[in-house]
């Protein structure tokens, strides 16, 4: 016993320094990941690179450490020295192995990935030459005979190990703890130079706190923005090829104003001559409606996302991390659109300011005025109108865009005295009230009357259009962010962001323009369509829409997609008509039927290969 407790504190120490040394040949393959970082030219930037760089990777090498140290307090000697080279062998080869995938993908390695890989017998994702699979091998063995020597120099030695290990794991901590606080603190100044380089990094989850800071009086969200953010610069981003050609834009002699109206969480049956009935009279026969139209997204952040670049949700953090503005907006601007960009809840709340309107000077961020969301909206309301009388008077007969993003639904918002047409109807909403038994009639009743309040409000947008002979020569998109579920499959999901069947995905979709026959499309078309629709045929934009989206022509009367990609801020569904398959951002998987019931067979569907090849078309290299 007494030759026992020493040996393990020598272990121990030893296995540490293992750790150590090792973070070295990590540093080392890590380097392939800067390929696609921007490098800094800032003192922010430049101190975040270096304790991130430090920082991280000293953290993922420590929390490998956690089971090496617990092996040293109760393995012998050569049992320990094999454990330790299979650990660390393992580890920085698929650590090489990330290097690989990220360069090809732009994401890192999950158990999604790896079963695709499993399940890839046709070569759909990824398909190894001899060579590569030689190559693989080799890096593996050169790895394991370099870590078993290693490990065999330091636990053969470790009562002459005088290195203060515990002081390098400490410092290491502080590296880490710095990288989180300069990201923190350059998120709410809108520092690119540093929110840029956060994807490369493997399993980093940088943390933020604008929120936070704004609430307790710490920052002034309006001012940091014109501060931090430089809407003349030109964007760019190391990793993206987007658009893949210049756009040819040249609007005609006189070019259509664009409306987008967005009613957050209304679902695609909310759209009727009861609950709606200004929307019903204005369009159903004065416009295209869209039967079976999903968001790209069932939460507002990649539903907006998507309606805006026609992009998928996976390249959200790119464009929100390099301030990359939405080509339809700087489109516009191109082109001296004047905007009018009016939201009832916050655009910085979600990251609109650093992503859709990153382009934007002097962006409306909220609607201040107004204790809930009905109140809001009808200040909201009252804004756009009176934007419209200045425009008018200073820029008339000029083409303009305007987006007016309603909240009352979201927030079951009805003001007192509001007519409510559905009953019986809850006065207000607590999610924690709701339940597997809960009765579902009072609470969507309660949904339908806030969409029946803001439909009055888009009324009074409507008639100010045909009041001033605009109705004619206006593209007017109506739909929504997402859905909002309502126990409707007995699964008790309720609200939104929590799976993608259609009652969470499947919104209203409207569109009203010159050209635009009326009528009904029944195909299946996604919020990834809207941007190439209106740079085609309101901007007059002859690329095809594959140079700068993943959407298609909804004025093709063909158009019906076969499968369709929604992303929540957890992940991301392949929805197909007979099924959908949900992957979540830690990698996990699961297929269900279209009422989230677990499907039979859990098999991949020829679609989701496909999908995985779309979701990397713009990256830089992808494919390749």
């Amino acid at each position: 016993m007494e030759k026992f407790i020493p040996n393990r504190r020598f272990y121990l120490r030893g296995s540490a320094f293992f750790a150590l040394i090792n973070l070295f040949v990590v540093w080392a393959i890590a380097t392939r990941y800067l390929p696609w970082l921007e490098t800094p030219d800032d003192p922010w930037g430049i101190a975040y690179l270096v304790t991130t760089w430090i920082g991280h990777f000293g953290l993922l090498v420590m929390l490998a450490w956690l089971p090496m140290g617990l092996l040293a307090l109760i393995l012998p000697k050569r049992p320990l020295i094999i454990a330790l080279t299979l650990l660390a062998g393992i580890g920085l080869w698929v650590l090489a192995l990330d290097t690989v995938v990220f360069g090809q993908y732009r994401f890192h390695i999950n158990h999604f990935m790896l079963s695709l890989f499993l399940h890839n017998e046709d070569g759909d994702i990824v398909s190894f030459s001899a060579t590569t699979w030689a190559t693989g091998i080799g890096v593996m063995a050169g790895l394991l005979l370099f870590e078993a020597w290693l490990a065999w120099r330091i636990i053969g030695r470790a009562q002459s190990i005088r290195f203060p290990v515990w002081k390098g794991f400490l410092t290491l901590l502080v590296m880490a703890l710095a990288s989180h606080a300069i990201h923190i603190v350059a998120d709410a100044r809108y520092k690119r130079s540093v929110t840029a380089q956060a994807s490369i990094y493997p399993l980093l989850f940088p943390a933020t706190a604008k929120g936070f800071m704004e609430d307790h009086g710490w920052l002034d969200p309006r001012a940091a923005r014109s501060r931090g953010l430089d809407v003349s610069k030109t964007p760019n981003a190391a990793t993206l090829d987007w658009p893949a050609h210049s756009l040819q834009c040249t609007p005609g002699k006189n070019p259509p104003n664009i409306i987008i109206i967005a009613l957050d969480s209304w679902r695609f049956d909310e759209y009727s001559q009861k609950t709606t009935p200004h929307l019903y009279s204005a369009f159903e026969q004065d416009a295209l409606r869209f039967n079976h139209h999903v968001s790209s997204g069932n939460a507002t952040r990649n539903g907006i996302f998507g309606l805006f670049y026609g992009l998928t949700g996976n390249y959200w953090g790119v464009m929100n991390d390099n301030e990359i503005g939405s080509l339809f907006i700087r489109t516009l601007q191109k082109h001296d659109y004047p905007l009018g960009l009016f939201g009832s809840a916050s655009f910085d709340g979600v990251g609109f300011d650093r992503t859709v309107f990153s382009s934007v000077p002097d962006l409306r961020l909220r609607t201040y005025q107004g204790a809930t969301p009905a109140e809001r909206d009808r200040n909201m309301t009252s804004e756009w109108l009176k934007w419209q009388a200045t425009r008018r008077q200073t820029k008339n007969g000029t083409p303009y865009f305007g987006f007016l993003f309603y909240d009352a639904p979201h927030g079951y918002s009805v003001p007192e005295g509001a007519e409510a047409p559905w009953q019986p109807s809850r006065e207000g909403m607590e999610y924690a009230e709701l339940g597997q038994d809960t009765d579902p009639t009072p609470v969507r009743n309660l949904h339908r009357n806030a969409a029946h309040y803001d439909d009055a409000l888009i009324a009074q947008v409507i008639a100010d259009l045909k009041r001033h002979g605009e109705w004619d020569n206006t593209w007017i998109v109506v739909t929504s962010d997402h859905g909002q579920s309502f126990n409707d499959t007995g699964h008790n999901f309720w609200g939104h962001n929590s799976n993608f069947s259609r009652y969470q995905t499947q919104v209203p979709m409207i569109i009203h323009g010159p050209g635009v026959e009326k009528g009904v499309h029944e195909g299946t078309t996604s919020h990834l369509d809207v941007v190439p629709t209106l740079m085609r045929h309101a901007l007059n934009c002859s690329n095809p829409p594959t140079d700068y989206s993943m959407g298609s022509d909804m004025l093709d009367p063909t158009l019906d997609h076969p499968w369709v990609i929604a992303h929540s801020y957890l992940g991301y569904g392949i929805i197909e008509s007979d099924r959908i398959t949900e992957v979540k951002d830690n990698g996990a998987w699961e297929i269900y039927d279209p009422d989230m019931n677990p499907a039979p067979t859990q098999a991949f569907s020829p679609a989701v290969f496909e999908a995985v090849r779309q979701m990397s078309r713009f990256y830089t290299g992808a494919g390749t």
